[in-house]
């Protein structure tokens, strides 16, 4: 976990190298998106997942505790009608209640201050039946270990997400349910 929101040239950098890694694809292909979904991603970073859930959704929506990535992601995503993004974290989302029927979190989980209250906040944000998606590395520092996972199962499932499951693709942890 960091222990503040990244600078402006940490946020850039990061950017630059990672500008739309191969994981941006695979969270928007695993979110299973229709043309009415409205996408959120906690932790967007640069903004490339959202701007590829723009091109399926109704609403796609980055939210990013750093000022400086989510400027970037405003930058790239100009020409992008139904693409937004707001600084937040996961723990206080800017949204409001059943804002959203999908959510994602793809490779910043670790990052979260406090994962129950991010979980308390995305299941609020998700309408009800929404779907809830963590994509994290497998068993890798920035990732999840198998008991750690199966933890956050525990927590999801005692928060009221269903149908709560782990899957490994792609040398990576996806952990999936629904809201109730």
């Amino acid at each position: 976990m960091d222990d503040k929101p990244w600078s402006g040239f940490r946020s850039w950098l990061y950017s630059l190298v990672f500008r739309t890694p191969k994981s941006n694809r695979l969270i928007v292909d695993l979110a299973e998106l229709s043309a009415p979904d409205r996408a959120l991603d906690v932790g967007c970073g640069p903004g490339a997942a959202v701007r590829l859930a723009g091109e399926i959704t109704a609403e796609a929506v980055g939210v990013d505790r750093a000022q400086p990535m989510v400027d970037i992601a405003r930058k790239r995503s100009g020409q992008h009608q139904n693409v937004r993004f707001e600084v937040g974290s996961a723990e206080s989302l800017p949204f409001s209640d059943g804002a959203f029927t999908v959510a994602w979190t793809a490779h910043s989980y670790h990052h979260w201050e406090d994962p129950v209250a991010g979980f308390t906040e995305i299941h609020r944000v998700l309408a009800a039946g929404g779907r809830f998606l963590i994509l994290e590395q497998d068993g890798k520092k920035h990732g999840l270990t198998d008991s750690q996972s199966q933890q956050v199962v525990t927590q999801l499932e005692e928060l009221g997400f269903r149908d709560v499951g782990i899957t490994k693709v792609d040398k990576q942890i996806l952990i999936s349910g629904a809201s109730s």
